[in-house]
């Protein structure tokens, strides 16, 4: 089975062998399962584009990049997080390989609109490099920055890389990790997570308002994976044990 497994900003900053993701990456390896992780970095780059000056602005769950910012966050993603990242889990003895989207051709983008400047839409996805990195049985650890085709580089959400790239490599299942549990119908109340949404209603909730903010990239992620033939989306956790999860389906 291939799992893609997205590690949020807000999970990355609670590192450690306790970590949920991890306990389950590890089970999933065990299993013999081909994984691989998309992260993010939210609060590393607002600290990051904050201390130089740069705004700190989100339009439907996305973060607006200008050229300047570019430049921070390719070397947040991709340097400071993706290969602290990477060292930690060799370290927990998981053989990990960090790479971004622009390696390999694996992520091509164009821009995803005039509002957030340098921030890419996902148009084709390259599994090569991945497969060669599953067939030598190293972990890939992805970055979320897409090449644009003409030489330069764009900054992509991390949840809609991760369901372009499940999709791209057919992925069994994909996970976003969360440290608030999966889709709550009541965003202040952690005990009204929903245990299953059906694709067709996913619209209805960002409509309503009953999703915001960093959950809307996350919920259109949900549907585009389910799109791409992905067999299972869970907001949450794989192994979920105590009904704090989501699951997607349709």
């Amino acid at each position: 089975m291939r799992v893609v497994l997205k590690i949020g900003g807000s999970v990355l900053g609670a590192l450690g062998t306790s970590a949920t993701w991890l306990q389950e990456l590890h089970r999933l390896l065990d299993e013999g399962h081909q994984c691989l992780l998309v992260h993010g970095g939210g609060a590393v780059i607002s600290q990051t584009l904050a201390a130089v000056g740069e705004p700190v602005q989100f339009v439907d769950g996305q973060r607006v990049t200008t050229a300047a910012g570019l430049v921070a966050v390719v070397r947040v993603l991709c340097g400071e997080v993706n290969k602290d990242l990477v060292a930690w889990l060799t370290a927990e003895r998981i053989a990990a390989v960090g790479i971004s989207g622009a390696d390999g051709s694996l992520l091509t983008a164009v821009p995803f609109s005039a509002e957030l400047d340098r921030v890419g839409r996902i148009v084709a996805v390259d599994a090569t490099l991945l497969k060669t990195l599953w067939q030598a049985g190293f972990v890939p650890v992805v970055a979320p920055v897409a090449a644009d085709g003409a030489g330069g580089l764009l900054n992509c959400n991390g949840d809609y890389a991760a369901a372009e790239v499940a999709g791209g490599v057919e992925a069994h299942a994909l996970v976003f990790y969360t440290d608030s549990g999966g889709l709550r119908q009541v965003a202040a109340d952690a005990g009204t997570i929903a245990p299953r949404v059906a694709r067709a209603e996913i619209g209805q909730w960002i409509d309503s308002g009953r999703a915001s903010a960093g959950m809307i990239p996350k919920l259109r992620a949900a549907a585009r994976a389910l799109e791409s033939g992905v067999g299972r989306v869970r907001i949450g956790t794989f192994f979920d044990q105590a009904g704090q999860s989501t699951e997607f389906y349709g």
